[in-house]
């Protein structure tokens, strides 16, 4: 079954804005068709290890400034009670969201999940190990503050096992959402490799550097410069078919209406030029223009003229001879 047409509705309630402050703060949180950059929240629980905080402080670097960092401590559990953590979504505007714990049965936990329409879309428990977080690596240069990491993936289990294709998928949304239509070389500073190594997955960042060649492609040297850690899901929560469905609609103003013109092309002027497939024609029965010098008729009469002259001439030369 679908979606009612008012899920938008029951799932937040419409008020009128009283100042013009309002207004402009509800309209910025209305669906666009172009989605600009999103936002992610960053959350501890009551009890966390120091490299747990490490990795989430770095995730926060990571993601600024798009990105929000709750130092204080929370009691939540987001498989246990989803109602809190959609609150605070909703509150800051975050369509991610992260939770470290730690625990003797969980240590080193993060949860990592997404929000569609303020509720909450998936979430995976990923358990960490092999920590090195920024502090680790050798002090250099980072990456300029809103530069996009190029996201790499290495592993067929990304394309075969459905778990590890919802978690490619979670880290693409996280850090690249919006590709660029065109790239510029000296733009790509920094990059993240994850790698399936069987029911783990390894999680690098590295700086790139762009170095002289002697020719025209440069020479690409990279360094890690962190964090990385390794992760085996422990637990996750897969949206539901309706809710899914209702995140993957494309709006009416984005899909092409009509069908596709085949057999159009546009040269270098710009003009469109097309190509007619029609059957064989017969030039016998070919329709022309009706001029009375080109009519069938006359052209016979012709023919009957030059006959019957050439035929009188025969006739005068024979004459002759007999004289």
């Amino acid at each position: 079954s679908c979606l009612p047409s008012d899920f938008h509705t029951m799932a937040m309630p419409t008020r009128k804005p009283r100042n013009m402050a309002s207004k402009r703060a509800m309209l910025a949180r209305e669906p666009k068709l172009v989605e600009g950059e999103r936002s992610s929240l960053f959350m501890r629980g009551t009890s966390t290890s120091e490299q747990i905080n490490a990795i989430v402080s770095d995730l926060h670097d990571l993601k600024k400034p798009n990105s929000t960092y709750f130092h204080r401590r929370n009691e939540k559990r987001p498989f246990e009670d989803e109602t809190s953590v959609e609150f605070l979504c909703q509150k800051n505007e975050a369509s991610f969201f992260s939770f470290a714990s730690h625990s003797k049965k969980r240590p080193n936990n993060l949860i990592l999940g997404r929000t569609f329409d303020y509720k909450i879309y998936d979430m995976y428990e990923l358990g960490l190990i092999n920590i090195k977080p920024t502090t680790s690596f050798k002090p250099g240069k980072f990456p300029s503050l809103m530069n996009r990491p190029c996201v790499l993936f290495q592993g067929d289990a990304f394309e075969t096992d459905l778990k590890m294709a919802r978690i490619k998928n979670l880290f693409l949304d996280m850090f690249s959402h919006n590709s660029p239509g065109k790239i510029n070389l000296a733009g790509i500073e920094h990059a993240i490799v994850l790698t399936a190594q069987g029911e783990k997955v390894s999680f690098k960042h590295y700086r790139i550097d762009l170095k002289k060649s002697g020719g025209r492609v440069p020479r690409v040297e990279c360094e890690e410069i962190g964090p990385s850690f390794e992760f085996e899901v422990r637990r996750e929560r897969t949206p539901a078919p309706e809710l899914e469905k209702a995140a993957c609609r494309k709006p009416k103003q984005l899909v092409k209406q009509g069908k596709a013109k085949k057999n159009t092309q546009k040269n270098a002027l710009g003009e469109t030029l097309g190509r007619v497939h029609m059957q064989s024609q017969s030039f016998d029965d070919f329709q022309t223009r009706k001029v009375p010098g080109l009519k069938r008729g006359r052209d016979k009469g012709v023919a009957l003229a030059e006959e019957a002259e050439a035929e009188a001439k025969k006739a005068r030369l024979e004459a002759g001879e007999e004289e």
